[in-house]
C-alpha cells in the first residue's frame, strides 16, 4: 500500500489521518478504513451532543477496538450499535497503542462529548505498552520498522502522582537500518510476547507441531501458563501504572463506565491463564465504581473449533466472528448500563 494511514499527533503521538478512505490489504482479503475528521476509524463525526433521539457510547481501546483486519462496519462496536437501536458508538480506538494514549484521547477529544456510557476496552497486553517511552512499529509504506516515541506517564512515588512525559511527542523517528543499540529499544517492554513464543516453538518444534497440532497450547495449558505477569501482583509496576491511568480517567468520567479488557487470542483459547487480570480489573472496578465486563466466561464457553476461528492464520487479531462473538460478550451489560431507547420510553 502506497500511502500513509497515520499522521503525527503531538498529544497522542499519532491518530489516523483525518477523513481518510482507504483500501489496506490484508490475508483476510483486505478491508476499508473510513475515518471521521477528527482522525478516528469511526462513521460518524463528534459532535457535542448525539443525535436527537439516540443514546451515545465513547468506545476506547488499540487494534482490536479499531478494528485491524476488517472493515468498519464488522467490528464488535458498530455490531453493538446496530443490534441495540436507537444508538450511536463514536469509536476512539487507536492501533498500537497503550492505556496512557487511549486516555489522553478521551482527554483531548471526548471529554467535553454528552454520552450515556463510556466503554474502556484495553487490551491486555496495553499494561507493557504503558511503561514503553518508545514504541516499535512498521513503517508507512515499506513494513520495516521504525522507532517512535509515545507519551507516557510516570508514578512519582507508588501510589503517587502521574507525571505525563513527552510533551509534545517528539516527532522524529529513528529507522530500522539505524536502530543498532539505541538505548529506548533495548528498555522496550516485549511486544507480542505470546506471538515470539509462538515462533520459538515453531523454529524448536515446527516437525512436532506438524506431527500434533495444538502441542504448544496443550504444554502452556498443562503448566498453566500466566500472561503478562504484570497482573499477578497487584503491587507491580505495570499493573501500578495501569491502575493509576484508568482511575483517573475513570473519575474524570461524565457519564457511567464499563471496564471491559479484552483477551489475546491466547486467551481465548484457554492457552493462557487470565485470573490475575480479571482480578486486578475487578478489584479495580470495585474500587473506582465502574462496572467490570468479564467476557471470559462466554468466549471460553465455546467449542474450541469455534474458538480457533477467533483469530487470522498469521494476524493475531479478531476476525469478523471475532468481533461478533466480542459483541455477544458485551451486549447485555451495555444494554443494562444504558437508559431504555426512546421508543421503549415510549411503550412504557
Amino acid at each position: 500500500m502506497g500511502r500513509n494511514l497515520f499522521e503525527h499527533h503531538p498529544v497522542l503521538g499519532y491518530r489516523f489521518v483525518p477523513g481518510l478512505r482507504a483500501r489496506v490489504r490484508h490475508e483476510g482479503g483486505g478491508y476499508l478504513v473510513r475515518c471521521n475528521h477528527l482522525g478516528f476509524r469511526c462513521e460518524h463525526e463528534a459532535q457535542r451532543s448525539p443525535p436527537p433521539g439516540q443514546r451515545r457510547v465513547l468506545l476506547f481501546g488499540d487494534s482490536y477496538t479499531a478494528g485491524e483486519g476488517v472493515s468498519n462496519r464488522f467490528r464488535f462496536g458498530d455490531l453493538l450499535e446496530q443490534r441495540l437501536g436507537a444508538l450511536q458508538v463514536l469509536n476512539f480506538g487507536l492501533p498500537g497503542s497503550g492505556t496512557d494514549q487511549q486516555y489522553l484521547t478521551f482527554r483531548e477529544y471526548a471529554a467535553g462529548l454528552e454520552a450515556d456510557v463510556l466503554l474502556l476496552c484495553p487490551m491486555v497486553e496495553n499494561i507493557r505498552r504503558n511503561l514503553d517511552t518508545h514504541r516499535l512499529t512498521q513503517g508507512a509504506t515499506d513494513g520495516r520498522l521504525v522507532l517512535r516515541a509515545k507519551p507516557y506517564f510516570e508514578l512519582a512515588t507508588p501510589g503517587g502522582s502521574l507525571q505525563l512525559r513527552h510533551q509534545p511527542v517528539p516527532k522524529q523517528i529513528v529507522p530500522e537500518e539505524e536502530l543498532g543499540e539505541h538505548p529506548d529499544v533495548s528498555n522496550l517492554s516485549p511486544p507480542g510476547e505470546p506471538s515470539r513464543l509462538r515462533e520459538g516453538w515453531r523454529s524448536a518444534g515446527s516437525r512436532l507441531e506438524t506431527w500434533w497440532p495444538g502441542v504448544r497450547g496443550l504444554s502452556r495449558r498443562l503448566r498453566r501458563v500466566r500472561w503478562p505477569l504484570d497482573y499477578e501482583d497487584p503491587a507491580s509496576p505495570g499493573w501500578s501504572l495501569m491502575a493509576a491511568v484508568l482511575t483517573r480517567w475513570i473519575a474524570e468520567a461524565q457519564a457511567p463506565v464499563l471496564l471491559a479488557p479484552l483477551p489475546t487470542s491466547d486467551h481465548v483459547m484457554g492457552d493462557l491463564v487470565a485470573d490475575g487480570i480479571r482480578a486486578r480489573f475487578s478489584e479495580l472496578a470495585g474500587a473506582t465504581g465502574a462496572r467490570f465486563v468479564d467476557v471470559w466466561p462466554a468466549l471460553s464457553a465455546l467449542p474450541r473449533s469455534v474458538r480457533r476461528e477467533w483469530r487470522f492464520a498469521r494476524d493475531d487479531h479478531p476476525t469478523r466472528l471475532g468481533h461478533e462473538l466480542l459483541a455477544n460478550a458485551l451486549q447485555d451489560a451495555l444494554d443494562d448500563a444504558l437508559p431504555p431507547a426512546p421508543n421503549a420510553r415510549e411503550a412504557a
